[in-house]
């Protein structure tokens, strides 16, 4: 196989930054992205739907409809999803033996080949294209233009969740690293057992009357009705540790021609 490297995008360096960022690769997720492969499978007919991550080396396999989320291609001249990286637009090959560039494809000379490929970029919020969706077919097959559409708002979807995700796993580490230390500044006390029975009682678990005793001695905690709940103090230090509930709001997807709920865009399938 060639050792030649496939073009890279511009902005690769940044990229990259951006897909370690997400955690995702190695991290076992495939649950959690498995459904667009088979939602993309059942809408339009192809024999193979995948999911992909790009490191700097590698096309990590993240979610596919066959089940196997480990393999890693090498990112070399003949990865034809490396390419995809480098348009916002998906590319569309219904018979890549008719096509100019891949029609010398090696892997067109082995008898288990794939003829019909489409690749669509995942782009995140910050414009970064973070992977691929691909779809493969044994036969030449061609995507109408509502195909395409719901494909790319699934794509939206695959990266607002990947966008979420992130964003998420870097919230809940400022915010412990916030609680520990306004905890802290309360109490003087560098071991974590005070702060778990607090956050338990936050939580309405019950804790022990040793462990309560000590939370009202810092004046955090305190009797009402004869049960044990947090104080002013002890609600005041919740905020000021951030973990108050937050609203979540229900996500969209933009399709070309309006932006569409995700059960709405499973109603097309």
């Amino acid at each position: 196989m060639s050792t030649t490297l496939a073009p890279r995008p511009k902005n690769e360096e940044r990229r990259i930054v951006a897909v370690k960022r997400t955690g995702i690769i190695d991290g076992k997720q495939s649950d959690n992205f498995s459904i667009f492969c088979e939602m993309a499978k059942e809408l339009t007919g192809f024999d193979y739907v995948s999911f992909s991550l790009f490191d700097e080396n590698y096309q990590c396999g993240i979610a596919s409809t066959d089940g196997n989320t480990d393999e890693k291609s090498e990112r070399h001249e003949y990865n034809i999803c490396s390419y995809v990286l480098l348009s916002a637009e998906p590319t569309l090959i219904p018979d890549l033996t008719q096509h100019e560039k891949w029609k010398s494809h090696p892997s067109l000379q082995n008898e288990d080949r794939w003829l019909g490929y489409a690749g669509f970029p995942v782009i995140n919020k910050d414009n970064y294209a973070l992977g691929t969706f691909c779809l493969l077919n044994r036969e030449p097959l061609a995507l109408n233009d509502k195909q395409i559409t719901l494909l790319k708002g699934i794509c939206e979807r695959i990266a607002h969740q990947i966008d979420t995700q992130t964003e998420q796993k870097e919230i809940t580490a400022e915010t412990v690293q916030i609680a520990l230390k306004s905890f802290r500044a309360v109490t003087n006390l560098e071991e974590t057992a005070e702060l778990n029975d607090f956050l338990s009682l936050c939580s309405g678990k019950r804790i022990s009357k040793t462990s309560f005793s000590k939370l009202v001695e810092f004046d955090l905690a305190t009797y009402e009705d004869g049960e044990m709940v947090l104080s002013e103090a002890g609600r005041s230090l919740l905020r000021k540790m951030k973990l108050q509930p937050k609203v979540m709001k229900k996500s969209i997807i933009k399709t070309q021609n309006k932006p569409t709920f995700l059960d709405e865009l499973l109603g097309e399938l």
